[in-house]
Formats: structure tokens, C-alpha cells, sequence
């Protein structure tokens, strides 16, 4: 009698662990959407426009980490890496992603390639597809319970989903004009499938050089797509000092919630960013005191 009991409270612990899992993995993974890595901005234009692929000839190297700061220590943390190389009119790339949300284990790999077309001494336009595989799943080490119930099996069952993004590059000295079409999932699977990555449906992006000198002023402006929520502006500005070795950051997001940066760069080559983003909004607040981010971005070439 007491084997059956224990073993319908620790089913019983295992479904409320799931749903809770499921309802935690909505909740964080829109607040992840919500509030994207800010390297994206500036930094490393790759994680968002697989266009921007090769863009600075050579070997690139771009990672950033992300801890969305949701009261338990670890529970939203985001792990970006890319590689891209350019040569000539051509961009290759690879992307990974790997997110730990509570119980929730979200991993994206993708590669990349772009082409660039000359229209004229200093206008560029770029088109860039990339082509992967995302995968979901429970983190069964993490419950307590019977971990084989066939409850998480089927939720983990799910396996790889294919997907794709495309993306366009505008750019000329002054000017910087991105339109990217995200998890192009639909193109291949004719059910809405859940693997984590379901809510952006595009971005516009727009950048445009003030100031050359002393100071470099460039104001960019983003708008994005949430599915079943409202879009998204994001304004803000990045000044450059002393021959661009430090820079600082600031956007407003109609999310309600600013992000502010800090910047070193060295030979023009090798960069460090380091972000915070913090809610405006109280009900925000009650899920999220903001933000964290490092990011690096390294060229290789000669």
C-alpha cells in the first residue's frame, strides 16, 4: 500500500514537473525573444542576418553569453557561438546556440552561406540563407520522480527540427539596411511544430552614420515580429571614441526595457562588449530583473 502510494504522489510530482516545465519554457523563451542577445545590435550582426556572413573578409569568431536574470541562479542562460569566413564575394558561416531554461535544454545549429553584389564603388547588397536543425527537450536529471514516465519520453521524442532563415544586406558608407524572414520552419513542415524557437517572424533594421571624427555617432533603429504578440521597436545609438577602441551603447525597446553597453576594441580587429538590460514595466519586473550579457567578436585575417 505504501509503494502505491508513493509511486502515484512521484507520478503525480511528474506531471505538475512537466507542465510546469512546459508553461516555464513559454514564459522564458518569449522573455529570450523578447529581449534578444544585444551583441546582435552592433557586435555580431550574424546572430540575427545569416547575409551578414563573411561580411568582414577572413576568419570571424563571435561568442556571447546571456544570463536573463529570473530570480534562480542559472535558469535563463544563453550560449551563442559563429564562425564566419569571407572571401571575395563569398560568406560562409556556422552558428550555435545552446539555451538552459530551468528544465528546459533548447540547442540550434545552423550554417550559413552569403553572396555579395557590388552596386557600386561603396554600395554592397548581400543575400544570406542558413539551413539547421533545433532541438527541445525536458532536462529528465533535473526531476524528481519516475524520469522514464512515458509523459517526458514523448515530450522529448520530439527530436531535430529542420529550419532555415533568409536575409538581406545593404550597405554603403554611411548606411546599413538588413530584412530578414526567421525560422522559415513552415517551408518544410506543413504542422506548426514546437521546438522553442516559434515566435520571431521577421526583422527590419535600419543604421545610418552621423558623425565621423573624434566621435562616431550611429543611431539604428530594429523592428521585429513576435508571433501572437505585439512587434517590437528598438532604437537606440552607439558612439565610438578615441579612434574606435571604446564605445557606448544605448537602446529603448517598446518591450518596456532599456539595454546599455560598453565596448573595447583592439587593433580594430579584436572586440569586447559587456551589456545589462533592466524591465521598466512593474508586471515585467515580476518575471525578470533584466539582463547580462558578455560578448566577443575576433578577426583573424592578416
Amino acid at each position: 500500500m505504501f509503494n502505491q502510494t508513493s509511486m502515484k504522489r512521484n507520478r503525480i510530482l511528474l506531471y505538475s514537473t512537466a507542465v510546469y516545465a512546459v508553461i516555464l519554457l513559454g514564459t522564458l523563451k518569449l522573455n529570450a525573444q523578447v529581449s534578444p542577445p544585444i551583441s546582435m545590435y552592433f557586435l555580431n550582426e550574424y546572430l540575427y542576418n545569416p547575409a551578414v556572413a563573411g561580411k568582414r573578409q577572413g576568419l570571424n569568431l563571435g561568442l556571447s553569453y546571456k544570463n536573463n536574470l529570473t530570480g534562480n541562479n542559472g535558469q535563463s542562460v544563453a550560449n551563442t557561438a559563429t564562425l564566419d569566413y569571407g572571401k571575395g564575394k563569398n560568406g560562409f558561416g556556422l552558428y550555435v546556440n545552446t539555451d538552459k531554461d530551468g528544465l528546459i535544454n533548447v540547442n540550434r545549429f545552423a550554417a550559413s552561406y552569403a553572396y555579395n553584389l557590388q552596386l557600386s564603388d561603396k554600395g554592397n547588397l548581400r543575400f544570406g540563407i542558413s539551413a539547421g536543425v533545433s532541438s527541445l527537450e525536458i532536462n529528465a536529471a533535473n526531476i524528481i520522480g519516475q524520469v522514464d514516465d512515458q509523459l517526458v519520453q514523448q515530450f522529448n521524442d520530439q527530436g531535430y527540427i529542420f529550419d532555415g532563415d533568409f536575409g538581406v544586406h545593404y550597405a554603403n558608407d554611411h548606411l546599413s539596411l538588413s530584412a530578414v524572414a526567421p525560422n522559415l520552419r513552415s517551408v518544410f513542415y506543413s504542422e506548426e511544430v514546437n521546438d522553442g524557437y516559434s515566435y520571431s517572424t521577421f526583422y527590419f533594421s535600419a543604421a545610418y552614420k552621423l558623425l565621423e571624427g573624434p566621435v562616431t555617432l550611429t543611431p539604428k533603429i530594429f523592428y521585429r515580429g513576435l508571433k501572437g504578440y505585439d512587434n517590437i521597436i528598438d532604437a537606440g545609438v552607439n558612439a565610438q571614441f578615441s579612434e574606435d577602441k571604446f564605445n557606448l551603447m544605448a537602446f529603448y525597446h517598446s518591450s518596456n526595457s532599456l539595454s546599455f553597453g560598453l565596448g573595447y576594441n583592439v587593433l580594430k580587429k579584436y572586440q569586447m562588449q559587456a551589456s545589462y538590460t533592466m524591465p521598466i514595466n512593474s508586471n515585467l519586473k515580476k518575471y525578470t530583473y533584466g539582463g547580462v550579457e558578455l560578448g566577443v567578436k575576433l578577426n583573424f585575417s592578416k
